[in-house]
């Protein structure tokens, strides 16, 4: 398996990238080419901060242990200075754009939901079970899916539905014993999205059952039972607002 370390050894074959795909509080996330194909670069922001470097690492990590599953994110390429990692293009749209804009409900067909289900269920199977990694942020923005029926156009290369998990960086990995992380292994923190973590995510306890929770809220919107969840409010204020109101003697102010 190749490391970070060694993955960053291999010389660039990186182009230029050509525009902005989406931007992070962590990255920015442009389109660019590998090899001449069609690829995506991920550019860390705040590049000096010790900080950044550990997460380009845990995440590269990350990606080289499940590399080999189709409907996982592929790396090509990365860099530790500046850190970049270079992925995958991958066909159709993430699922939060199959949604009618007036009432958020997803547009997907059933049988599309459906197949969106088969597969990412896959890419966590082979995460938990032969990676022994908690993906951690599973979330319709995570998940790219393309069939054919929305993508005439492309239906020669591309002749079956197809769905991709992305974004491994909040992704832990786990010693192979452990099936959970472990307090003492100092590797808990406050990341994910609201409306996907699980109720024992209050207690700062994550695990493999952590992502299928997050699924099951992704293919209730799938299937049309709900609208795409939003909040703007983020996982560490639930931490932040504890803390205060320990300070204030169980007065939150």
């Amino acid at each position: 398996m190749e490391t970070a370390t060694e993955s960053s050894q291999i010389g660039n074959p990186v182009n230029t990238p050509s525009n902005i795909i989406a931007t992070t509080y962590h990255s920015v996330i442009e389109s660019t080419t590998y090899k001449n194909l069609p690829a995506v670069i991920k550019k860390f922001t705040f590049p000096d901060n010790p900080r950044t470097h550990d997460r380009w690492r845990k995440e590269v990590e990350a990606l080289n242990l499940a590399r080999g599953h189709p409907n996982i994110s592929r790396i090509l390429h990365s860099s530790p200075s500046p850190p970049t990692i270079t992925l995958r293009h991958e066909a159709g749209h993430s699922l939060e754009k199959y949604i009618n804009p007036k009432t958020s409900i997803c547009t997907l067909s059933h049988s599309d939901a459906l197949a969106i289900w088969s597969r990412i269920a896959s890419a966590l199977s082979h995460l938990h079970s032969t990676c022994n990694i908690i993906h951690d942020d599973v979330k319709p923005e995570n998940i790219i899916f393309f069939s054919p029926s929305l993508h005439p156009t492309q239906r020669e290369e591309h002749p079956q539905p197809h769905a991709v998990l992305l974004d491994f960086g909040a992704a832990i990995t786990l010693p192979s014993s452990s099936t959970s992380p472990s307090p003492s292994l100092n590797i808990w923190s406050p990341s994910g999205t609201p409306p996907y973590a699980p109720p024992e995510f209050l207690h700062r306890h994550k695990s493999h059952a952590s992502d299928i929770w997050g699924l099951g809220v992704a293919l209730l919107f799938c299937f049309g039972y709900v609208p795409l969840p939003t909040g703007s409010w983020i996982l560490p204020h639930v931490f932040e607002d504890e803390s205060r109101q320990a300070r204030n003697g169980g007065v939150v102010g």
